[in-house]
């Protein structure tokens, strides 16, 4: 076999040996100038950057008329986790990617003793820089961590999985979990777990959690002195009102423990982004970045602004780093017909900030979201999606490419679980990763994703 470890030099076995031990002089050098080498070789870790692809999708306007457009959908490195199999010497990603991910240029991450080479289209190895060099994962890509020493070589093989179609639809399967609610629930997803903000049997407030990889069991419910309904998140904090109207705020690691943050007196938490945690007080959209200073970011048309089943999503732009766009819906006692929604520009530089604004439903506009009991809204793959029940029953799954301004149902495509009933109780819908969760009031949790 042939080693490649730069363009144009080609290497043997001993070859390569030879050159992993030459690396390591540089590096494990003690202060007497001895050299330092080891016949461990192993990866003890690994990942990758963020994957961000250019995916075709398509937008429609006011009038349901569609057009193809390229959009940028980027996976977290948090979201893409990894299995080492030592034993077997394969590492392969826990779950699979969605279809249009493009792992033709794919930066891994990783620690390892040793020095770590990869094998390229062309059969010959090369030096892999954690952080730095891409590889394409479009096949299974052959590993070797060779030792400080030249003693030892480990082979690996690593996997980047993926869905193998691009059908674009929604699939549901059920689980049956321990999850003790009345009434609707409001979800948030948080440091791998799923945390259900609800009331209990007796009318109190509490919250439960779910590990992400695991839906069927959740802890025993923790009561909290915070109205459940209005709980936030806000820099990966969770907040809440307290019986004072008063601002209280707790961890992911410490939810029982709520801690008053402001002094300030508010009617209402309406949202947050990455900039500012939004409030109505008075007849006044107020915003603070701290929760000690507050400015008024919206004053016209706050007698449209929701009163109940409130939800809030922001998305970084993909153009500018200092902007954000932040979407507010919800339901409003001055509309008995649609459900209301609010839109505005954040940027943590006043010249960029922009006020809330009403999203106005006009006439030529048959696409709105519809007034709905128990309304819960989430952000996936750059859509927002709404469920809902109307006359007792749950309608459509409703989806926005557009923020909120037109909502289609999309009945061949995005269709609810079809066994998914009302009578089984109220339910919220959440992004998690890379799939969607109902979480219903009888303990059903059904998971779904676009693939």
């Amino acid at each position: 076999m042939k080693i490649l470890s730069y363009p144009n030099k080609l290497w043997t076995i001993a070859a390569l040996v030879a050159m992993a031990i030459t690396l390591s002089f540089s590096s494990c050098l003690s202060s007497d100038d001895e050299i330092v080498t080891t016949e461990e070789c192993a990866i003890v870790t690994f990942g990758v950057n963020s994957i961000t692809s250019e995916v075709i999708t398509k937008k429609y306007d006011s009038k349901g008329n569609a057009k193809d457009t390229v959009v940028n959908r980027m996976i977290s490195s948090s979201d893409i986790n990894f299995n080492i199999d030592q034993k077997n010497g394969v590492i392969y990603t826990v779950d699979s990617l969605p279809n249009w991910t493009d792992i033709t240029k794919v930066v891994p991450t990783f620690t390892c003793y040793g020095n770590l080479f990869y094998q390229r289209e062309d059969s010959l190895y090369y030096l892999l820089a954690s952080g730095r060099d891409s590889v394409n994962f479009t096949k299974p890509v052959k590993m070797l961590c060779v030792s400080t020493s030249g003693v030892a070589i480990k082979e690996y093989i690593v996997k980047i999985n993926k869905c193998s179609t691009n059908t674009d639809t929604l699939e549901w399967s059920p689980v049956k979990s321990n999850l003790s609610i009345k009434g609707g629930n409001k979800a948030f997803y948080m440091k791998g777990n799923v945390f259900a903000f609800a009331k209990n049997e007796e009318g109190g407030n509490i919250v439960s959690y779910a590990n992400q990889a695991n839906a069927e069991y959740w802890t025993s419910p923790v009561n909290i002195d915070i109205d459940c309904k209005s709980v936030l998140v806000f820099n990966n904090k969770f907040y809440g009102l307290g019986a004072d109207r008063c601002i209280y705020s707790a961890s992911a690691e410490s939810i029982a423990t709520w801690t008053k943050v402001s002094d300030k007196q508010v009617d209402r938490l309406l949202a947050a982004d990455n900039y500012y945690i939004y409030a109505l007080a008075g007849d006044s959209i107020i915003g603070s970045s701290d929760l000690m200073t507050w400015a008024v970011q919206g004053k016209a048309d706050t007698e449209m602004l929701p009163e109940t089943d409130i939800c809030s999503f922001y998305r970084k732009s993909p153009t500018n780093y200092n902007l954000s766009s932040v979407v507010m819906g919800g339901i409003s006692s001055n509309n008995d017909k649609n459900a209301v929604v609010w839109y505005k520009v954040s940027s943590s530089e006043s010249n960029s900030n922009q006020d809330w604004g009403y999203i106005q439903i006009t006439h030529d506009n048959d696409y709105s979201l519809p007034r709905l009991d128990n309304l819960s809204m989430t952000f996936y793959q750059d859509a927002l999606y709404a469920i809902g029940t109307k006359n007792g029953k749950f309608q459509h799954l409703y989806r926005s490419s557009d923020f909120g301004v037109t909502w289609h149902t999309y009945n061949k495509l995005y269709l609810l679980p079809e066994k998914m009933k009302a009578e089984d109780g109220a339910a919220s819908i959440i992004a998690v990763n890379n799939a969607l969760w109902i979480i219903q009031e009888n303990g059903t949790i059904w998971q779904g994703s676009i693939q």
